[in-house]
């Protein structure tokens, strides 16, 4: 191994959380050193200034698993957790045993180092956390500190927002934190840009999320969906440097509304905005109403590929769907309607990952793929429902309605 690849092994390593064992444990007179020293850093990352001196303190690891339940408990709320979690399910993303909460749990306990919490205004770190991991660890949570001074952080995470939409925000939250800590640890060079680095430095991020026997029972959904913000954020925020708008912030109208414009930031360039649909019946009880999106899209394609991992993203030429899951007395029943860029698109979904839902085979339960035009746009119909759901006689359909602002 040559000089100049241990030095992006070691940078690796540095980002993935693995700090040098020679290092000694931070104190509060440390913690407020590194604090002060990093400011100048942050602001000119973010083109962001402090209107006051980020808040900061230290936490146990038992205090951080407090502070994570409660964050749980508020924004996935039992009712709401487990109807995401039955959305999931039927559409083959969760096996019938996960326990979502607990898995959410295990991944962020086994990897958090620091947080922000905007609610005290204060930034987190773990205490016994090494010189080099508290370097990365205020850089991150730092940038967050600046970002709640400019913008309501909690708004943009809302649970009421669509999952999707949601997704898009917190890679800007998350990718703009990450960006600016690569960066520092890559002595200001921009490596997500260098993408032999970048690739090597996702893979080592992917093995630290199965390093433990906890997080490696995590599904695949969970495991690449937690990191994913962070990952493609960076990239999007790497993007975002070469932008018109590079001297401003993605926030407020500039705001990505959808993962296929994180993923693929030309898009989001050329001003491609999410094809937004909207269930036109209002009979039946609905459990949960939501936007799968292009990243669910590409988990759900590796899941019914039996892959490990989230691989490649590659452009599927998703422009929107919209889905639904009904309470009935036979069982739920989901009905998903996606719209396609193009009908090569559509195609491509229908002979690959269209053909294993296809494929799916349940007793007392029947599956429904269906190609069809919706507004004269190429559009697929997936309906899984139990086979005495009333709802076959008539299934429910979409309208394309004007896309949602910022």
């Amino acid at each position: 191994m040559t000089r100049h690849q241990r030095r992006w092994v070691a940078l690796a390593l540095l980002i993935a959380g693995v700090a040098p064992a020679r290092a000694r444990a931070q104190d509060r007179a440390q913690l407020a050193w590194w604090v002060d020293s990093l400011r100048v850093y942050v602001e000119g990352a973010t083109r962001l200034k402090f209107q006051h001196p980020p808040r900061y303190a230290l936490h146990t690891p038992a205090q951080i698993r407090a502070y994570l339940e409660r964050q749980v408990e508020r924004k996935l709320p039992p009712g709401r957790i487990d109807a995401v979690a039955a959305a999931y399910h039927l559409f083959g993303l969760l096996p019938d045993t996960i326990a979502f909460r607990r898995a959410v749990l295990d991944f962020h306990e086994t990897s958090i180092a620091g947080f922000y919490d905007p609610e005290t205004d204060t930034l987190y770190c773990r205490t016994g956390l090494r010189p080099a991991q508290l370097r990365e660890t205020l850089t991150h949570e730092m940038v967050h500190a600046l970002q709640a001074q400019y913008v309501n952080l909690d708004s943009l995470l809302a649970p009421s927002r669509e999952s999707d939409r949601a997704f898009a925000s917190k890679a800007v939250i998350e990718g703009q934190a990450m960006f600016a800590t690569i960066r520092l640890l890559a002595g200001g060079r921009n490596v997500v840009a260098y993408t032999g680095v970048w690739n090597a430095l996702v893979e080592t991020v992917r093995l630290r999320t199965v390093a433990t026997p906890r997080t490696r029972r995590i599904p695949l959904l969970l495991r690449e969906g937690l990191i994913a913000p962070y990952l493609f954020g960076a990239q999007f925020m790497s993007a975002w440097q070469g932008y018109r708008w590079s001297d401003t912030i993605p926030f407020g109208r500039l705001m990505p509304q959808s993962s296929e414009q994180i993923l693929h930031p030309e898009r989001y360039a050329a001003g491609d905005r999410p094809v937004d649909l909207r269930f036109v019946d209002s009979a039946g009880r609905v459990r949960i109403e939501d936007v799968l999106g292009e990243l669910d899209l590409h988990l759900l394609e590796a899941q019914l590929a039996g892959a490990t991992t989230l691989g490649k993203i590659g452009v599927l030429g998703w422009g929107g769907d919209r889905y639904r899951v009904y309470e009935t007395p036979a069982g739920p029943a989901l009905v998903w309607y996606v719209v396609w860029d193009n009908s090569a698109a559509a195609a491509a979904f229908h002979a690959g990952a269209g053909a294993r839902l296809e494929a799916r085979r349940r007793a007392g339960w029947r599956g429904l793929l269906e190609r069809l035009e919706i507004e004269g746009r190429p559009a697929t119909r997936y309906v899984w429902a139990p086979e005495r759901w009333d709802g076959w006689e008539r299934v429910p359909e979409v309208v394309i309605v004007e896309s949602p602002g910022p």
